[in-house]
């Protein structure tokens, strides 16, 4: 299956969160509006995506989510709009899941979004694509990580361990 990723998206720079929700989507409609859907993330050029406005979008969008996070001590000022959201959408704010829980979730057939330090000392945020005991891979790239290294990468300083939970929807597209 090709995904024909839109050019604009692409082009998008720190676009690690609305390609994970644009993964989503793909698989319930074949056509996105990359502006829209950048806007309904709260992307920034900068920053890129606060992981709890990516939570609140695909509330949005009609997905039943929860977002799993330790405590930030340095939420910035454009993501406290999105926690005040998400409160009004009902979105579960629980304690951080361990790698055996996000395994978990996962193998129950919901997709989860991971925030994580890269290798290269960029926060990102991606759609798991598979995770077994020793290692984890993701679909913005498919090269596995060791269980070890992941778990170094999302406990790196400046990175908060986040991870959203999304159930896929029962019937149609939810919107």
């Amino acid at each position: 299956m090709s995904l024909n990723i839109p050019e604009p998206l692409l082009q998008l720079e720190a676009n690690c969160g609305v390609f994970a929700i644009w993964l989503i989507l793909k698989q319930y409609q074949p056509h996105i509006d990359i502006a829209d859907l950048i806007q309904l993330c709260r992307h920034d050029q900068q920053e890129g995506t606060f992981t709890i406005a990516l939570a609140v979008a695909l509330k949005k969008l009609g997905f039943e989510v929860s977002l799993y996070t330790d405590p930030d001590p340095n939420i910035d000022e454009k993501e406290k709009q999105s926690y005040l959201d998400a409160q009004g959408l009902q979105i579960p704010i629980q304690a951080a899941l361990t790698y055996s829980e996000i395994q978990q979730a996962f193998e129950n057939g919901h997709f989860v979004i991971v925030f994580y330090d890269t290798l290269h000392g960029v926060g990102n945020q991606s759609l798991i694509y598979s995770i077994d005991e020793q290692e984890i891979s993701f679909c913005d790239h498919f090269e596995e990580m060791a269980k070890t290294v992941f778990e170094q990468q999302r406990q790196a300083d400046g990175i908060c361990r986040q991870v959203i939970v999304v159930e896929q929807p029962l019937g149609d597209y939810p919107i």
